[in-house]
């Protein structure tokens, strides 16, 4: 399993998929073409042709506009995908190491299997001290 993964799109043609998501997301936060343009300091022609799938964004473009968007992860990850992008995930490289790893077929199963177990008790420990502190559960005085 190769440790380089895709950064621009296998085609050429801009995916009708990315165009409706674009536009989605546009919308549920009750904004036109040309505000979302502004704001994300683009051509308002360049989100018309986006969201007509007649012009394919480059992976920077669709990262700027999640982030002017401020999309959660899952959702700027859906568009990425949309775009023919790879998730902004793959960018640290623990996790690609670990995709390595499980994808290692050297790597015994019984050790694969302890390895995705370590991963869910590290998720249930980040989502547990997540809802800590957002609930106040566990901080002191003066911190």
């Amino acid at each position: 399993m190769s440790a380089t993964l895709p950064t621009t799109p296998a085609r050429f043609a801009p995916d009708p998929a990315f165009a409706r998501l674009l536009a989605q997301y546009r919308t549920e936060r009750g904004w036109s073409k040309a505000d979302l343009a502004k704001r994300a300091n683009l051509d308002p022609s360049t989100i018309t042709r986006f969201e007509q799938g007649t012009r394919a964004p480059e992976r920077e473009t669709v990262i700027m506009l999640g982030e002017t968007m401020a999309l959660p992860v899952v959702e700027r990850d859906r568009l990425l995908a949309a775009a023919g992008f790879r998730s902004e995930l793959w960018d640290d490289p623990l996790l690609v190491e670990l995709a390595n790893v499980l994808g290692d077929s050297t790597v015994p199963a019984g050790a694969k299997t302890e390895v995705r177990t370590l991963i869910r008790m590290a998720i249930s420990y980040c989502r547990l001290s997540s809802r800590e502190n957002h609930s106040g559960v566990g901080r002191r005085e003066g911190r």
